[in-house]
């Protein structure tokens, strides 16, 4: 039948589902992540996927969960057809990680589907295939109580789809990280992940999330984890700071047992690391956060990877408060790894006699050793002019001047670090990170102390473009918590009147814009105000920090020591650079082949 031209017609049911599969299916991924979801959904305690070609021949998912009745299956496969909602205000209190009931349908109108099921109570199982909207009647099958989802052809009935596909290895790739996601956020599940009949991934069943962490990033990640646990419903391990990436692929964030890539709480992971991480590299972290279901949306998108929040900010603070907190309780100095060398393990094991027999402890000669043999002046300043060797201790005179501490003294190198001998061995400090990091405390406190702003003699006018305007409208009253008290002064232009306290000699004018300008991500990511106050205390206390290449005395250099110990988190500076490395005398020693 022919229709005149733009006239309204109703869409075919085939076609629609066809248009439904292009939000749903992207790629064989997101049939297995959805075919995981419902079989998480069922209960299920182990989940087998199997794939050939990359999935785009067949992607097969095996589970041990309730099953789906005989009678159930047709409509298993029909659009909008779901057990996990009921009634409309279902829909704002979601428990399900599936819900919309378009996953199977989308996936009928691209590919050819079966679906063979055994309900434990049931005594033989049942399949149900479909295809191009065709859905055939149920027909016994034998297999375990449980349920079995194949999808043969990929994208058969749209070729142009098809096209859009990787190679097998990248969509291998894609399917792997999808099963990895759903392992971490059920630890106790058993995952199974096969291609071509060659096992590509397998996790035992009942495990802690730290023993699967250790599966799915490995053991040398999991050593370097820090549990995160908080009051308000935050859990999860994050990886000390100086175990970096360049992206944020090891962020994992979990909402309710659901794996999402939501801005607000990959944001917060983030914030959390800020003062801990070199500004620009990303965390490696597995943290899930537990929300009341009416106070989240999950109808959003589709794919459900992304949500809205009743209250975003209160989701970020309470996940960049735990994260920021388990880094302060567990400290963060790096330390030069121990490396594991058998073969010269052996050989120093085979020596380590003859040189205690013919020096007595070489772990506390090693420096005086190049002092004797190459008389140097600055070698014997660094292990000072008296020294006595008695049981593998060393033993300061009291009148060395670099002494700062009991068994403590500190040298200054190229200008720029501070190298402490510590009865444990050596720390290398960098003295601007540190130097900034002890201001940035002593700032801090003197603006909760008291006074933040300096008034200008002459209050100055500043045009703003429209977008700087309109954050300037919204943040007005953060600006005056900042020390910059500014009013409306006619259209899109600010009076300044205040600037905070140690910028007076910076531009009224330059300042507004470039706090206007850090204030954007606030808008976008949900981050709180308390943040930008901080960045702003940070470039204050860099600026006034001791740079790189500067000569210190000897009285600075002690003074910036017993600062250190006074500074409450003194091994990173306040933009997250590292301010100081430790390397212990059995790691020097291992270096030099001395033990």
């Amino acid at each position: 039948m022919s229709y005149p031209a733009h006239q309204i017609r109703k869409l075919p049911a085939l076609l629609v589902d066809q248009i439904a599969a292009g939000e749903v299916i992207e790629r064989p991924s997101s049939v297995v992540k959805e075919l995981i979801e419902n079989s998480l959904d069922a209960g299920s305690s182990r989940i087998e996927v199997r794939l050939e070609d990359g999935g785009k021949r067949l992607i097969q998912v095996t589970d041990d969960g309730q099953g789906i009745a005989p009678e159930q299956l047709p409509m298993a496969l029909e659009s909008h057809a779901t057990s996990k909602l009921k009634e409309a205000v279902d829909l704002h209190r979601i428990l399900t990680l599936g819900f919309r009931g378009e996953a199977l349908s989308s996936m009928a109108a691209v590919a050819t589907v079966e679906i063979a099921s055994r309900p434990a109570d049931v005594d033989s199982a049942h399949r149900v295939v479909g295809s191009q909207g065709k859905i055939g009647s149920e027909t016994p099958v034998a297999m375990r109580p449980g349920t079995r989802v194949s999808v043969r052809d990929l994208f058969s009935a749209v070729p142009a789809r098809r096209r859009f596909l990787k190679s097998s290895s990248a969509e291998v790739a894609r399917c792997s990280a999808a099963v990895k996601r759903a392992s971490l956020s059920h630890p106790t599940v058993a995952f199974s992940l096969t291609h071509e009949d060659r096992t590509v991934l397998r996790y035992p069943e009942d495990q802690s999330l730290l023993e699967r962490i250790s599966e799915v990033l490995g053991a040398e990640v999991a050593e370097q984890m820090i549990p995160v646990t908080s009051a308000d419903g935050v859990a999860g391990w994050i990886a000390r700071p100086d175990l970096q990436r360049r992206n944020s692929d090891a962020i994992y964030t979990f909402l309710n047992g659901r794996f999402l890539r939501d801005k607000v709480l990959q944001h917060a992971v983030r914030e959390g690391f800020r003062g801990f991480q070199i500004p620009g590299q990303f965390p490696v972290a597995v943290v899930g956060i537990e929300v009341d279901p009416s106070d989240v949306d999950v109808n959003v998108h589709p794919s459900k990877l992304e949500v809205r929040f009743r209250d975003r900010e209160q989701v970020h603070r309470r996940i960049r408060r735990a994260v920021r907190n388990a880094l302060e309780a567990a400290g963060s100095v790096p330390k030069l790894p121990l490396e594991s060398d058998p073969i010269a393990d052996r050989e120093s094991a085979d020596r380590k006699q003859s040189y205690v027999a013919e020096e007595g402890s070489p772990a506390t000669d090693l420096v005086a050793e190049v002092v004797g043999e190459y008389g140097d002046k600055s070698a014997s300043r660094l292990v000072g002019e008296s020294t006595s060797v008695d049981s593998g201790e060393r033993e300061v005179l009291a009148t060395d001047s670099t002494l700062v501490a009991d068994s403590v003294r500190v040298f200054q190198v190229r200008d720029s670090f501070l190298v402490l001998e510590e009865s444990d061995g050596l720390r290398i400090i960098d003295q601007h990170a540190l130097h900034e990091k002890i201001l940035y405390e002593q700032i801090r406190d003197s603006w909760q102390e008291g006074s933040r702003a300096q008034a200008l003699l002459v209050p100055e006018p500043v045009p703003l473009d429209p977008e700087q305007w309109s954050l300037f409208i919204e943040y007005q009253h953060a600006l005056v918590e900042l020390g910059l008290q500014c009013e409306e002064f006619g259209e899109a232009v600010v009076l300044v009147r205040s600037v905070p306290q140690g910028f007076e000699n910076q531009a009224p004018a330059d300042l507004l814009r470039q706090l206007l300008v850090r204030f954007e991500p606030v808008r976008s990511a949900g981050a709180e105000q308390p943040d930008i106050r901080e960045r702003l205390l940070q470039t204050m206390a860099c600026k006034a920090a001791v740079k790189a290449g500067q000569p210190l005395s000897g009285e600075a250099q002690q003074d910036l020591v017993r600062g250190r110990e006074r500074a409450f988190q003194p091994w990173n500076c306040p933009h997250g650079r590292p301010s100081e490395l430790f390397i212990s005398w059995q790691e020097l020693e291992r270096r030099f082949d001395r033990k």
